[in-house]
């Protein structure tokens, strides 16, 4: 019985065709890492819009004839947002190299900070535009529901920046390489 499932699997090896995967970097593949190196990565943050979006509209319960009209409503979208998301990405690149150099006038990182600003209002701008649109094609009971969605969203970035901010500023642990110990520095650190 053995021999001969031993030997039925055998045939069937011998028999099937075989590929093996070639790891082969396609054009859309070094595109992206091209893109990445330059420090856009607007990409990556449409597809993260994308996600964020479509979970959303699964929620909704969307008809046949609102899912043509919300992907018509979305291509826009995103068509015009990619290169304020670029922008906004080439800036903080800018900002983070400004940074870095002592020598940069304070008013160079002044004026890039402006432009970061200037991006995030046309980003707000375009995606108001957009939701409104939308909100024109859902009924009564989808804008109240889709309304709560975004409050309860706000509410959730702002809870986590906060949680960033308290987390960045007020570090317990020692930096590396500091010859005190642990437990003088978390003393310090609570008196100061």
């Amino acid at each position: 019985m053995k021999k001969a499932l031993l030997f039925a699997i055998l045939c069937l090896l011998t028999t099937c065709p075989m590929t093996f995967a070639v790891d082969d970097a396609s054009a859309a593949d070094t595109a992206v890492k091209s893109v990445i190196s330059e420090g856009d990565f607007s990409p990556q943050i449409i597809e993260k819009i994308k996600a964020e979006r479509n979970a959303m509209y699964n929620a909704l319960n969307l008809t046949s004839e609102q899912i043509k009209q919300k992907d018509d409503i979305e291509v826009r979208r995103y068509i015009e947002l990619a290169p304020a998301l670029k922008k906004l990405c080439l800036d903080k690149k800018r900002l983070k190299e400004l940074s870095g150099d002592k020598a940069e006038e304070n008013e160079v990182i002044a004026s890039v900070k402006k432009d970061i600003t200037e991006a995030r209002k046309e980003i707000r701008a375009i995606s108001k535009k957009y939701d409104k649109e939308f909100k024109k094609i859902l009924n009564r009971e989808q804008k109240s529901k889709y309304s709560m969605m975004r409050k309860l969203k706000r509410a959730e970035y702002k809870k986590i920046k906060k949680q960033k901010r308290a987390n960045k500023n007020s570090s317990l642990l020692r930096p590396f390489g500091v010859p005190i110990s642990q437990s003088d520095y978390t003393k310090s650190q609570k008196s100061k």
